[in-house]
């Protein structure tokens, strides 16, 4: 998952990254922060850049393709990517909303801290890259978590409901294809 300064991928800088490997195992990655220190932007890039375009190694996201978009501004191309968010769509698409936060209610019967109680709203809302680090990290680590549990579940409902062919054939490919036509 990627924190940037804008919800819109084609303005946005990147404020950090977020990864999880395991049921409640997730990092996050600060790179840009008002107030506290962070690691070089250049430096993490090039760390992860071989990692995220191998297509050997599976990501998973939520609305995958908007985090696809802020990587490829920063010259990394996703590969092997799954996205949650069109899963959850494919297998209940009249059912409900398919955000995170909502996803996480139906799914894990579990409330997530939501972008505003750390960002607030109005005329005080602050920009990602102003939260304090410790809550930033506790934010997006959660998103990557919740992610990866939600994948685990759809992925096996995919399968049990006999849906995967139209997501791998319908969904799935219309990622790259749709951010590739918004960065035109």
């Amino acid at each position: 998952d990627t924190e940037t300064s804008s919800l819109n991928p084609l303005d946005a800088d990147l404020v950090g990254i977020s990864f999880c490997y395991n049921d409640g195992l997730a990092c996050y990655i600060p790179l840009k922060n008002y107030k506290e220190k962070c690691l070089s932007l250049n430096t993490v890039i090039k760390k992860i850049k071989p990692i995220l375009e191998d297509k050997s190694i599976k990501k998973i996201g939520q609305n995958i393709k908007f985090d696809y978009i802020i990587f490829l501004n920063n010259k990394i191309k996703l590969n092997s990517i799954e996205d949650t968010m069109l899963m959850s769509y494919v297998l209940d698409s009249g059912r409900h909303r398919h955000n995170m936060d909502n996803l996480s209610e139906i799914h894990l019967n579990h409330k997530t801290i939501s972008f505003k109680e750390i960002t607030g709203s109005g005329k005080s809302q602050i920009s990602f890259d102003q939260v304090p680090i410790k809550l930033a990290t506790e934010y997006a680590a959660e998103d990557a978590d919740v992610t990866f549990r939600l994948y685990n579940i759809f992925k096996e409902r995919l399968h049990k409901e006999k849906l995967l062919k139209i997501y791998e054939l319908f969904e799935k490919p219309m990622i790259n294809l749709l951010a590739e036509m918004e960065i035109q």
